[in-house]
């Protein structure tokens, strides 16, 4: 029975090998095609570790915040410091919601970064011949625009607007309708300054990844841009913003 188990784990393990290899087996393409894909899935790839570290991080930071907050409520007897734990617990729920789904529901952001997939929805697609190998480039292209775009969303107004008003609107409970405003004007100065980490940390490279890529296969200019990264300063590390 152990033989026979280790036998078929072994015979799942080399099928798998075989499909990865062949997903990956970009021969019957163009030259061409095959290197636009090659360009394409080597970065999603390269993006793929930090958009799950930053997706799994932030999951895990709001949904632990709705159930130490809630969980805090409920054993509190001060009226004011319950109406702010509760607020608290609200906003992270809110915070861990739109981190499960992937797509706007009833027009809210939600922050499911498409580059924690990296090339797994291209490289399902074999190449088989080029016209399977274009649908790949297609599928390629189209996540490389998706992650761009999530990219440039960190500088969108809206977002830290939303921000703004979503924590002020928590302070205004707390403080006038329970009347302590020290703690409600505290809570949001906090959630703003989470709220902010969170939209400057997500991925923020797949637009440089567009641009280099429409620069080398498209012949697009190459634009001004604005970024911010983290670099290596002596022991530590420092923000760099370029514009």
């Amino acid at each position: 029975m152990v033989t026979r188990r280790i036998g078929i784990g072994a015979v799942a393990a080399l099928l798998l090998r075989g499909a990865a290899a062949e997903a990956a087996d970009l021969s019957r393409c163009d030259p061409g095609t095959a290197e636009r894909i090659q360009f394409i899935e080597d970065r999603l790839e390269l993006r793929r570790p930090y958009a799950t570290l930053w997706w799994h991080g932030w999951t895990g930071t709001y949904a632990v915040g709705t159930v130490v907050q809630s969980v805090r409520a409920g054993l509190e007897d001060s009226e004011g410091k319950r109406a702010d734990l509760t607020v608290s617990a609200v906003k992270a729920l809110v915070g861990t919601t739109r981190l499960m789904f992937d797509k706007p529901i009833a027009g809210m952001w939600f922050d499911v970064p498409s580059a924690r997939f990296g090339a797994g929805p291209t490289e399902s697609i074999a190449a088989t011949d080029e016209t399977a190998c274009r649908a790949r480039l297609a599928k390629g292209e189209e996540l490389l625009r998706q992650s761009a775009k999530e990219s440039e969303s960190r500088w969108d107004w809206k977002r830290h607007a939303g921000n703004l008003a979503f924590n002020v609107a928590g302070a205004l409970i707390v403080a006038y309708g329970f009347d302590d405003e020290t703690r409600g004007w505290r809570s949001a100065g906090i959630g703003i300054g989470v709220g902010e980490a969170m939209i400057f940390s997500r991925p923020w490279k797949a637009d440089d990844d567009l641009a280099e890529y429409e620069q080398r296969f498209n012949g697009a200019p190459s634009p001004p841009r604005t970024s911010l990264d983290v670099v290596p300063f002596h022991n530590g590390a420092r923000l760099v913003l370029a514009f």
